[in-house]
């Protein structure tokens, strides 16, 4: 994707002037906003079109609220790798805020919430949006100048002449939840010194929570992606990441390993 190509985000609500209130929000960002008055039309707009970085949907709204609109849009598979936040003044109880998970949120923002919060949550998600269609893009290209090369040698040219550009740590794991590529990030936040300490390793290995590590590498390759995943690497700084990622395929459509990439966040 073109560092300067718009990216599109949903907005759902069932009142006119909170959609105008988002849009000018993001008037100085480079996003397509396109409206959804209702969950039904969220629905048929994600059924004709699954390409957007993030939902931003209202909880209270007539017929079909954000709860089951989100339920209805996890049901398709092609559009459950799409975030949604909950942007809503209902969110008040643990039970509401676990409902909300629970029905494929990813976060929520109560109303009023600061534009400033909202636009720095989106960014990071449209960050990633960014680079997974790039990662793609390069996968294609890659693979239609050299046909007889396997996918999984593609991506591993990919990543040690590509990825050293991405700042956050980035692993590539097999379906054994091994270690088979990294850049230098990655190397630095978990102190191993070198790639050779780190490929074959198993990635749950570097966390404070092995368990945890472990079922989000289960996650990702059961599910196809992983979204904000909380996991602390076991450094001597015990730093707080947030992992998100997505798996890749050979020319059939066999899923041969994931991607995850890491962000760090403030304890």
């Amino acid at each position: 994707m073109e560092s300067d190509k718009p990216v599109k985000i949903l907005l759902v609500d069932d009142r006119a002037e909170n959609l105008f209130s988002l849009e000018v929000i993001f008037s100085d960002e480079n996003y397509v906003c396109v409206r959804a008055n209702s969950g039904e039309e969220a629905v048929n707009i994600l059924t004709n079109d699954e390409d957007f970085a993030i939902i931003l949907m209202d909880v209270q709204m007539p017929k079909m609220d954000g709860f089951e609109t989100v339920e209805r849009i996890r049901q398709n598979k092609k559009l459950k790798h799409i975030p949604i936040i909950f942007l809503t003044a209902s969110m008040d109880s643990s039970v509401q805020i676990f409902k909300g998970y629970l029905a494929g949120a990813v976060d929520y923002l109560t109303k009023p919430f600061s534009p400033v919060i909202l636009k720095a949550k989106v960014a990071v998600f449209v960050d990633l949006f960014k680079k997974n269609y790039e990662l793609l893009e390069q996968a294609e290209e890659m693979k239609r100048l050299n046909k007889n090369v396997a996918i999984e040698k593609l991506l591993s040219k990919y990543t040690l002449s590509l990825i050293e550009a991405i700042h956050d740590p980035l692993f590539v794991i097999n379906l054994e939840g091994t270690i088979t590529d990294m850049n230098n990030a990655s190397i630095k936040i978990t102190e191993a010194i070198s790639r050779s300490n780190l490929i074959g390793a198993l990635f749950s290995d570097y966390f404070t929570d092995v368990h945890k590590a472990g079922e989000g590498c289960q996650k990702v390759l059961s599910e196809g992606f992983l979204i904000c995943y909380p996991l602390t690497f076991k450094n001597s700084q015990r730093t707080n990441v947030l992992f998100n990622g997505s798996v890749y395929n050979d020319d059939r459509g066999k899923v041969l390993g994931a991607v995850l990439v890491a962000r760090e966040v403030s304890a």
